[in-house]
């Protein structure tokens, strides 16, 4: 069986923009204000090995609330970004990503193969309710994002604590990653959200987006859709993803009924800057040459029941640089609960 067929029988066997845009957002209790999500990205999960992207973690904070006045003030400043009147949330994220050749045997450079990387980061958003109707839904969100790139995000630490913990070996090229480095950015992505009945307790959803992000780790645009299938699909946008990927939060609506839905989803990427390609931006490191275009399809499942959100999801990314090989492979657990 394919590595592909695996990953869908397991998420059929498995027993968020939101309602953002749904006046009354809820009936049954008083709304959570505060919901806070784990994102778990890992190879391991498609059984994929250690290459590429081989984890990422991200820990959101998502608070129902005015943003603060100096992000708020910042966002005016976006020539794209509108604050709606309806419905206005915070979301704070820590996270961390590792990188790796593929080959991860040697303790010399791989030239041919991408940099042993970590990036440690921290960032903050604001999203916003643009525009309601029976038709379509749709809003927009504006992120800042501060960050390490190199030995400070203690990539090497993580990696090989985990791999001593389960007893398998690690990679042996750490001492090649990339420099310390300063990373910034900032992004914009609005979305857009259109459900309809197609049976009796079935419904299907359209969920296109764009994004554009710039600064000295990642600047690209993108352009996507993720297909929805199954009930209660106002509840939430998409499930939560460490970018560059799809736009989803961990804002979600509570209902009196479990509900689920199947997703499927496209993003294409126009990109101009992947320092965990191109290299280090102010110091000689280790660099490939990188795909500047790279799509993602992304599959999988969201469950949601009373006050939590759970997300199975496989990730399919095509080549990111010249000399890569396979495709990279990787799949996501998300839980979110709201209190």
């Amino acid at each position: 069986m394919s590595s592909i067929s695996t990953m869908c029988y397991r998420l059929l066997i498995v027993p968020t923009f939101l309602s953002l845009f749904t006046p009354p957002l809820f009936a049954e209790s008083d709304p959570p204000e505060t919901f806070v999500s784990l994102q778990m990205e890992n190879d391991f999960f498609a059984s994929s090995g250690d290459r590429y992207y081989t984890h990422g973690t991200q820990l959101s904070v998502l608070k129902r609330e005015e943003p603060p006045e100096g992000l708020s003030r910042l966002a005016e400043w976006v020539p794209f970004y509108e604050q709606g009147e309806q419905l206005s949330l915070v979301n704070y994220t820590f996270g961390q990503k590792i990188f790796t050749p593929d080959e991860t045997e040697g303790t010399s450079v791989v030239e041919d193969d991408r940099p042993y990387a970590g990036y440690l980061y921290a960032s903050v958003a604001v999203l916003s309710q643009i525009s309601s109707s029976d038709q379509v839904d749709y809003g927009n969100m504006f992120d800042i994002t501060i960050g390490i790139v190199g030995p400070s995000a203690m990539g090497e630490q993580a990696q090989t604590g985990f791999h001593d913990l389960v007893g398998i070996d690690s990679p042996e090229g750490w001492d090649n990653q990339l420099e310390d480095e300063l990373a910034i950015g900032l992004s914009y992505s609005r979305f857009w959200r259109l459900v309809r009945p197609i049976s009796q307790g079935l419904e299907l959803g359209v969920a296109p987006h764009m994004t554009m992000v710039v600064g000295n780790a990642y600047t690209y645009g993108a352009g996507g859709v993720m297909f929805r299938l199954g009930d209660g699909l106002k509840r939430d946008l998409n499930p939560p993803n460490i970018r560059p990927g799809f736009p989803g939060l961990a804002y979600f609506r509570q209902g009196a009924e479990p509900s689920w839905y199947l997703f499927l989803g496209f993003e294409t990427r126009l990109i101009a800057r992947n320092i965990f390609l191109d290299g280090n931006t102010f110091k000689d490191s280790h660099s490939v040459e990188k795909e500047n275009l790279v799509g993602d399809m992304q599959f999988g499942l969201v469950y949601l029941f009373d006050r939590w959100r759970l997300s199975f999801s496989n990730m399919l990314r095509t080549k990111e640089f010249t000399t890569q090989e396979n495709n990279t492979h990787y799949g996501a657990v998300n839980i979110t609960y709201g209190f």
